[in-house]
């Protein structure tokens, strides 16, 4: 896999080659997901619905949409392009285009994209900005109070008692309802936000086994294990496979 990231301007584009990795269930928090696959082809399963996917095929998942990617028969290649609301907020869309364009120019000069994949993108990207002017993320004030904990410090040791005392209700029904609302309960949500934190501190140059013990698990191993689960790699592949746009 390679990431080529743009922390300027909160894009990313993540490219997995000839892969056999099965995603389960998760969602994206903060972020749109624009999938192109490349060659190959795979199951998407969202909001309940499977789907087949093959060359050229684009999908787009909005934050918080709940979803799994499996290969069909074989390996498949597939490039996402991954935007954060926080660049939808700060650029207006022929802004949006032109930095994309212009990111994306790096891509096609490794081989990765073609012009008219590149368009693909920038055709998808418009989609997203209708999307995102239109989506409401809103919950209800229990789930959005104990999404938001999580979201904000998921290496706090948070237990089901803690959260259910914090916003007055029992735990079996907060994880009923947690469930329903964010398609994950609120462990697994934890343990994905761990994960995703976990990228960041990598990212910037922090060891694995400072990450690990800083997003609360209890040894490298351990991280590792839930590291690979959910992205794919392991640390150490993910900090070899970060490429930086300008």
């Amino acid at each position: 896999m390679k990431y080529y990231k743009s922390d300027q301007h909160k894009i990313e584009f993540a490219f997995s080659e000839n892969s056999l990795i099965a995603y389960e269930k998760h969602n994206h928090v903060s972020v749109y997901a624009v999938g192109l696959i490349l060659d190959g082809s795979i199951h998407l399963e969202r909001q309940g619905k499977k789907y087949e996917c093959a060359v050229d095929d684009l999908f787009i998942i909005p934050p918080y949409m709940v979803h799994s990617i499996t290969p069909c028969a074989k390996t498949y290649s597939i490039i996402t392009l991954c935007i954060r609301t926080a660049f939808l907020n700060d650029c207006k869309l022929i802004q949006g285009k032109a930095i994309l364009t212009d990111l994306a120019d790096r891509l096609i000069c490794d081989g990765i994209l073609s012009a008219a994949q590149t368009e693909a993108f920038t055709d998808a990207l418009e989609i997203v900005y209708n999307l995102y002017g239109n989506e409401d993320f809103s919950h209800d004030d229990m789930i959005s109070e104990t999404k938001a904990f999580i979201e904000s410090q998921p290496e706090t040791n948070i237990t089901l008692d803690s959260l259910s005392e914090k916003i007055f209700v029992s735990k079996y029904y907060l994880v009923r309802k947690f469930k329903k609302n964010i398609g994950l309960s609120p462990h697994r949500f934890q343990i994905q936000n761990r994960i995703r934190k976990s990228q960041h501190l990598l990212q910037n140059g922090a060891g694995l086994t400072e990450t690990a013990l800083a997003m609360g698990f209890y040894d490298q191993s351990h991280f590792i294990k839930y590291f690979k689960k959910i992205v794919g790699i392991t640390p150490s592949e993910y900090i070899d496979s970060l490429e930086s746009l300008k």
